[in-house]
């Protein structure tokens, strides 16, 4: 099976032969500390290559991403006509003008069916599928559903072949639930502020599953205003 990339410069180049579909990637991160970025990234690297990218709005409105994608030069309404880039309205609840809404947060069962009937329209394609963020819709359930919630799902999109990229903010969870859920995603990508005597450094550390051993490396990246995301030299690795 072919493998998939992120399009970011650095960070494909460290994980050397990419990802397979299938996969699962949690990305946890500090506020404003660019996951929506990683994402528009993850999302067009994915329309070049040929995928069908299904984005899930938990945090701001379709539009925001819309936007964004816009500012790489990517034309959003070309692709949502060709049925390439489909968006799930998870933010506004009602009045949404999009063709999927979540319409109750509270309930992971009418997220998760929803979610699958969407998948089901694209079954035979190669497919991304990004919830920005997870944390969002989770804020309000308790730690056993959250736990069922997350096996069942990626357990779901695995066997489907789904390349799924979740994304979670730092904090909002409880810290047991993170580590538990962590341990179901094949790769983690937790970004954060470092501080500095002139300015915050932006660091990125790369978790995977490699011979049976977790292993993880971290990086220093900056975002460009043209460019996106750009990941430098490895800081160091350990388990």
């Amino acid at each position: 099976m072919s493998k998939a990339y992120f399009g970011i410069e650095g960070l494909d180049r460290s994980l050397e032969n990419g990802v397979s579909y299938g996969s699962q990637i949690a990305v946890v991160g500090d506020s404003g500390i660019g996951k929506t970025v990683m994402a528009g990234e993850f999302i067009k690297e994915g329309l070049r290559c040929g995928d069908t990218c299904i984005y899930v709005a938990c945090d701001e409105p379709p539009t925001a991403m819309r936007e964004h994608l816009q500012s790489f030069k990517v034309g959003t309404p070309a692709y949502e006509e060709m049925g390439r880039l489909i968006f799930i309205d998870a933010y506004e609840e009602s009045g949404s003008t999009e063709k999927y809404v979540i319409s109750d947060h509270r309930h992971l069962v009418k997220y998760y069916a929803l979610e699958k009937e969407v998948l089901h329209s694209y079954a035979g394609h190669r497919v991304r599928l990004v919830a920005d963020s997870l944390s969002t819709l989770l804020t309000m359930v308790d730690t056993a559903e959250i736990l069922e919630f997350h096996r069942t799902r990626l357990k779901h999109l695995r066997k489907s072949g789904i390349l799924t990229m979740d994304i979670f903010v730092s904090g909002v969870l409880d810290p047991q639930v993170m580590t538990i859920t962590g341990h179901l995603y094949n790769l983690i990508l937790k970004m954060s502020f470092s501080s500095s005597r002139y300015s915050p450094i932006r660091q990125l550390q790369i978790g995977k599953v490699k011979s049976q051993q977790f292993v993880s490396s971290r990086h220093i990246f900056t975002i460009s205003p043209i460019y996106g995301i750009l990941v430098y030299a490895d800081m160091g690795v350990g388990e």
